[in-house]
């Protein structure tokens, strides 16, 4: 286990530069994981994807053409 003590001295040794960096880091994971400031969550941006079709696609893909140019 990570020690606050290692933590800090690796901090210590981090170059100025990236320090905004590191602090939007831990700023995110303090608000448990979300990014607010960078925009929408991974799972906001999962919820919008649509999938186009067949219905009955995961019970009978081996009928359908998955090598075919319409998988592309």
């Amino acid at each position: 286990m990570i020690t606050r003590e290692k933590i800090i001295e690796e901090l210590n040794k981090m170059p100025d530069e990236h320090l905004e960096d590191l602090y939007k880091v831990i700023k995110s994971l303090e608000t448990n994981g979300t990014r607010e400031e960078a925009g929408e969550t991974v799972m906001a941006k999962l919820r919008k994807i649509k999938i186009s079709a067949s219905p009955d696609l995961s019970i009978r893909a081996k009928l359908y053409d998955l090598e075919g140019e319409d998988a592309e």
